[in-house]
């Protein structure tokens, strides 16, 4: 496999960083979005008008949802990032698929 030119090995590097950039984004938004929900179901609970709320439950499964939600999105974002360095790589340099070596018996 031929090595990355300079402005692929940019492209990468940017891709990486954008993909980092959506993975905070994203992380912090489905803990914000968690964190109200559960602020609003204590609010029921200290109206009377639902069940107990327990922390601890609640945020874990919040903060792993996070993580693997978060996780997923940027990890398509960089693999859509990557196919795209591939597919404006030129015709020379995609690497060559091996060639079959195998003799035919006739």
């Amino acid at each position: 496999m031929t090595p990355l030119r300079r402005g692929q090995r940019i492209a990468v590097g940017l891709w990486l960083i954008v993909a980092l950039v959506a993975w905070n984004g994203l992380y912090d938004v489905l803990l914000a979005r968690s964190t109200q929900n559960y602020l609003f179901r204590t609010a029921l609970h200290d109206a009377g008008l639902g069940p107990t709320v327990d922390l601890t439950s609640a945020l874990d499964y919040a903060v792993l949802e996070a993580v693997w939600l978060s996780t997923l999105w940027a990890s398509l974002l960089l693999l859509a990032g990557l196919i795209t360095i591939r597919l404006g790589m030129p015709r020379d340099e995609l690497p060559k698929a091996p060639s079959s070596t195998v003799a035919r018996g006739t």
